[in-house]
């Protein structure tokens, strides 16, 4: 008995071998090579991860798929921190993460190739576009890369199949409350810092083309409290929600004229292209 369970061991660990197992090493390889990676959380005793690695991984239609992620593999035994960071209850399962970790999709239970070929296929992108801001991000994790990042993501989201619009609106989130739940507020820049997270939240909504609801949530903020780093931002969302929701702009257009935020205008009407198409 003992044997043939050392036998399936190794058998196992033989057809990891082109696998990383080491998730700072994904990490930099999934920064270099512009993907996402793929994190498959498995155990020896699990028996559907033993199947889906006889039966699934090693596919040949699934393998090409697979070459345009960063493959991880995480043994939960070996590796409770990590599988406690990101809630791992049970397996197999699956994650599909980008290179600072943030989560983009979650596949739980086992899964036949058919199956799991149309669950990851979609997250199959070149991440080239969000390069050097991810990169900036894993550097180092402050106000200014966070805001970068974030608006890459959004930016992002126009590029991408519209099914998946809302995969990267959730990593936007996880980005912006990462950096939140960071802030002092005894720090002096607190408030102004605070105020640019709730907008860039509210970016979801420009860039989902939800006008009305941008247009309620927009109002909520009273223009003479936005503080002068968040006002592009604040006046970006403004313009966006009456554009989306009015016959006509150009009252407000004529108060950003004067404000001499015509680049408000540009980017705006750059993203009302996207929706108009």
């Amino acid at each position: 008995m003992k044997k043939y369970i050392a036998l399936i061991v190794f058998t196992f660990q033989i057809s990891h071998a082109n696998w990383l197992t080491s998730y700072e090493d994904a990490q930099k390889m999934a920064l270099t090579t512009n993907r996402f990676i793929i994190i498959d959380f498995w155990a020896t005793w699990c028996g559907p991860c033993l199947e889906m690695e006889k039966n699934v991984w090693n596919n040949e239609q699934l393998q090409e798929t697979l070459q345009g992620f960063v493959k991880l593999k995480i043994d939960i035994d070996s590796n409770r921190e990590l599988a406690t960071k990101y809630g791992i209850n049970g397996i197999p399962n699956i994650l599909i993460i980008d290179a600072n970790g943030k989560v983009i999709h979650n596949i739980l239970g086992y899964q036949n190739t058919s199956n799991l070929k149309s669950e990851i296929e979609k997250f199959n992108l070149s991440t080239e576009f969000l390069s050097v801001d991810l990169i900036n991000y894993f550097k180092a994790k402050n106000f200014s890369t966070t805001i970068k990042i974030t608006q890459k993501y959004y930016d992002f989201s126009l590029l991408i199949d519209k099914n998946i619009k809302k995969k990267v609106f959730n990593i936007c989130r996880e980005y912006l409350n990462d950096y939140k739940i960071t802030l002092d507020k005894k720090e002096i820049d607190y408030l102004k810092k605070s105020q640019k997270i709730e907008l860039y939240k509210l970016y979801e909504l420009a860039y989902n083309f939800e006008f009305n609801k941008l247009n309620k949530k927009i109002s909520e903020f009273k223009t003479e409290e936005i503080d002068p780093i968040n006002e592009y931002s604040y006046w970006f969302l403004k313009y966006l929600a009456v554009k989306g929701t009015s016959k006509t702009a150009s009252d407000i257009e004529e108060t950003l004229k004067n404000k001499g935020l015509e680049s408000v205008i540009n980017k705006g009407n750059e993203l009302y292209s996207f929706y108009i198409k």
